[in-house]
């Protein structure tokens, strides 16, 4: 008699746990941030619907032209910008899968590029009313309420990444001093900065008054969760949700869609009070100042003054 064909996640599992080693790869092995790590898999699960790969052995049968074509048809769905993340993204996942032998050949190298010219284009940014608006708005009566005015100084005062601020333990804080010690993640390397006074006051009355107590000593990071799992890291999404919950009480949602637009708008007040591409990358954590240079377009008081004029029909424009 035939056996009873059941439906079973067998699929799903799969993959799943394919990701799962993905992500392990990525934190362990590359050390990339949290936000990256979440848009690789992203698009990773999106390649593999997209080819309608189910199992994992079914990787094993991915050819060039699949891969080329998926990236093609897709990245023109997207921006330029958005495409090049994708196609990053793809051959990120199709070097896991090659060191892992669920490919046989390098497919990386065919996944094609999108143009996307540096300098292109304006990074979006808020005014310094705005952020000194979003601390301001803070309910600090409520222990959540000290610990997102101090997740929101460490932003705006020292322009962290989401990340770094995760990352920052309660031992590497040194509020005597008013000294900030902490990993770069993205360098994999350690830092430590000079805090200013109200940041390191709002760090202390965190500590203070707002943190809960941990008792099983588990966890060692500064900022944490105040709901269940009450006491557990709080990582970089967590860090990325009190700045969207907070624009929302400033009234600042259409301007601030998440923590990336502070970093900017603090490498742009910068730039703007004469710091150097080489001060800006130091503090930003850049490890070449080219990343850096994009900021350079945002000094408009600076670029008025190198503006040549404009020729007309009439003779010169002043």
């Amino acid at each position: 008699m035939m056996e009873l064909q059941v439906r079973t996640p067998e699929s799903r599992s799969t993959i799943d746990i394919l990701l799962r080693r993905y992500v392990e790869h990525m934190i362990q092995v590359r050390g990339l941030a949290d936000s990256t790590i979440t848009i690789r898999v992203r698009d990773a699960r999106f390649m593999m619907a997209r080819l309608r790969i189910r199992r994992t052995r079914q990787l094993a049968g991915l050819t060039v032209d699949q891969v080329t074509r998926f990236v093609t048809r897709e990245g023109r769905r997207f921006c330029p910008a958005s495409g090049q993340v994708l196609a990053a993204s793809t051959r990120s996942f199709l070097r896991f899968l090659l060191l892992h032998n669920l490919i046989k050949r390098d497919l990386s190298t065919v996944v094609p590029s999108f143009a996307n010219w540096r300098l292109a284009s304006l990074p979006a940014i808020v005014s310094a009313e705005e952020l000194e608006n979003l601390v301001e708005t803070v309910d600090t009566s409520t222990p959540i309420g000290l610990r997102n005015r101090a997740i929101l100084l460490s932003l705006i005062d020292l322009g962290l990444r989401a990340s770094d601020v995760a990352d920052l333990e309660l031992d590497r804080v040194d509020l005597a001093g008013r000294v900030l010690h902490f990993r770069r993640r993205k360098q994999r390397e350690s830092a430590c900065m000079p805090m200013t006074k109200r940041l390191a006051a709002a760090i202390g009355e965190y500590m203070r008054r707002g943190r809960p107590p941990d008792n099983s000593g588990a966890s060692v990071t500064l900022f944490v969760q105040h709901k269940a799992p009450r006491g557990a890291a709080l990582n970089a999404s967590g860090v990325h949700g009190v700045v969207t919950r907070q624009a929302k009480v400033a009234g600042l949602a259409d301007r601030v869609g998440g923590s990336h637009i502070i970093r900017r708008s603090v490498a742009s007040r910068m730039i703007n009070a004469g710091a150097t591409l080489k001060q800006i990358a130091d503090l930003l954590g850049h490890r070449s100042v080219n990343t850096t240079a994009i900021y350079a377009k945002i000094d408009l008081a600076s670029l008025t003054q190198v503006a040549l004029p404009w020729p007309t029909s009439s003779g010169v424009m002043q």
